[in-house]
């Protein structure tokens, strides 16, 4: 029995030696890194003082996220941000960089911050300024880098501010080796504008998506790009005329309709100008709220249709199938 007692003994001892063992310090460092990314900063960076190896890991993880709601002005924020990045092992490729910023934030100390990150050549960037009806305008050095290959840029999903003046510069953008571009809940142009043509300095550029962008009252927007191959658009507003200049196009992405959800009440739909889609793959065609003035959107879909002729694959909804049956019922009755 006395044996019995003893070995028990052990094997309980033994248990509670391996519930405090640190499991995760043992874990690979690539995938310690992996873990830490999802991390804000902040809380990365006290990851150091868990143990004599954790004091480094944060200075070399691949993917930095910075959120300006974990301090308690943005000074302290921006000073934060360039204190992480200078300390941060310049060995490590690719890296990526997270930026939540609120409407709190002054326009210079947005440009303070974004001139430190491109400061440190960082390859990848995703900002998000969430902004409230105070309007924003981001800082003229976010449009230039020589390094930066991924962008996705995004204000707060508020439609109807988004009418009020457009939130970014209205020359060409400076981006020789951007591939990928992502604006969401932008609002690019003003009512007024001639024309705006941000991406013709983009030469590289090969995935281009506009999601929830408002263009309105602008009356043509260009979109230059030699490389472009992928190109999404989801707007809440177009202009009079979409003109696109992409002769590698293979993959197009589209609502037909804008889609304002707020007063004052108007439907704004794509007009498409090219100078001709020898590449194209692959459309992607929908259409919301069709039962508004349906035949209104025949001639358009057609245009459309005609102007998309060399398209090897044409996908469309159900709601423009629903609008070209009613129509040709309409024109047939009549």
């Amino acid at each position: 029995m006395d044996f019995v007692r003893d070995t028990t003994s052990i094997i309980e001892e033994g248990e509670k030696e391996e519930e405090n063992k640190d499991r995760i310090s043992n874990l690979p460092d690539e995938l310690i890194h992996h873990i830490v990314s999802f991390l804000d900063m902040k809380y990365a960076v006290q990851t150091s003082a868990l143990s004599h190896k954790w004091e480094h890991i944060w200075t070399s993880i691949r993917c930095l996220n910075f959120n300006i709601c974990a301090f308690r002005t943005p000074r302290l924020f921006a000073k934060f941000v360039k204190d992480a990045l200078s300390h941060q092992n310049n060995h490590v490729e690719e890296s990526k960089v997270q930026l939540t910023i609120t409407g709190a934030a002054t326009p210079s100390v947005v440009k303070s911050i974004v001139n430190n990150v491109y400061l440190h050549n960082v390859r990848d960037l995703n900002m998000t300024w969430l902004t409230t009806r105070k309007f924003h305008q981001f800082p003229e050095c976010l449009f230039s880098s020589d390094t930066l290959k991924h962008l996705t840029l995004a204000t707060g999903d508020q439609s109807f501010y988004l009418h009020k003046a457009s939130c970014i510069p209205k020359v060409a953008w400076n981006f020789p080796a951007l591939e990928t571009l992502c604006l969401r809940s932008m609002h690019l142009g003003d009512k007024g504008d001639e024309s705006l043509d941000l991406f013709s300095k983009c030469v590289n550029l090969r995935d281009l998506t506009l999601h929830n962008c408002c263009m309105y009252g602008l009356k043509i927007f260009n979109i230059c790009a030699p490389e472009l191959t992928n190109l999404t658009i989801r707007a809440t507003s177009y202009p009079d005329v979409v003109h696109v200049v992409a002769p590698k196009l293979e993959n197009l992405t589209a609502s037909v309709r804008g889609t304002i959800n707020r007063f004052p009440f108007k439907y704004v739909s794509l007009q498409l100008s090219t100078e001709g889609f020898d590449s194209l793959e692959k459309v992607n065609l929908s259409l919301s709220m069709p039962y508004y003035e349906p035949k209104r959107f025949f001639p358009l879909l057609l245009s459309l249709f005609q102007k998309l002729h060399s398209t090897k694959y044409l996908v469309i909804n159900l709601d423009i199938i629903e609008v070209l049956i009613l129509t040709l019922f309409l024109l047939y009755v009549a």
